[in-house]
C-alpha cells in the first residue's frame, strides 16, 4: 500500500472573508481606527485590508445576521501591546476577556457591523 505524504502546512496563511453590509463604513473602520491599509481588488463587490501578516477580506452582504454572527480569531506575539494600541485610539467596545502572568492573553472588538474580531496571545511554540 502507498503511504501518502502528509501536506506541509507550516507555512500556509488563512485569511478570512467575513460580510460588510457597508464598504465605506468597514474602510473607516479598518482604516482608519484599527490602523490597517486597504490592498487594491480587481471587482466592486469584495475588498481587503492588510496590517502586518494580519488580513482581513469583505464581501458585500444585505443580511445583518451575516455580520453580526460572523468572527475570526487572531493570534499575536503582543496582544497585551495590540490591546493599549487599540483603546489609545479610542476605539469603542474593545473588551478583555482573559489574562496571565504576561498581561492580557485574549481580547476582542465589534467592527460596526457585528463582524466580531478576537485577538489572542500566540502560544508557545508556535509560529
Amino acid at each position: 500500500m502507498n503511504e501518502m505524504s502528509r501536506a506541509d502546512f507550516s507555512e500556509v496563511d488563512v485569511m478570512p472573508i467575513l460580510p460588510s453590509l457597508n464598504f465605506s463604513q468597514t474602510r473607516d473602520f479598518y482604516v482608519n481606527a484599527l490602523g490597517f491599509e486597504q490592498k487594491p481588488v480587481a471587482c466592486e463587490d469584495y475588498i481587503v485590508f492588510r496590517r502586518g501578516r494580519m488580513e482581513l477580506q469583505f464581501w458585500q452582504c444585505e443580511d445583518p445576521l451575516m455580520s453580526s454572527n460572523s468572527s475570526v480569531f487572531i493570534r499575536c506575539n503582543s496582544v497585551s501591546s495590540l490591546y493599549e494600541e487599540l483603546v489609545a485610539r479610542g476605539i469603542d467596545g474593545v473588551m478583555r476577556t482573559a489574562e496571565d502572568d504576561g498581561g492580557i492573553a485574549r481580547f476582542y472588538v465589534r467592527d460596526p457591523h457585528g463582524n466580531l474580531l478576537m485577538f489572542g496571545q500566540r502560544e508557545t511554540g508556535s509560529l
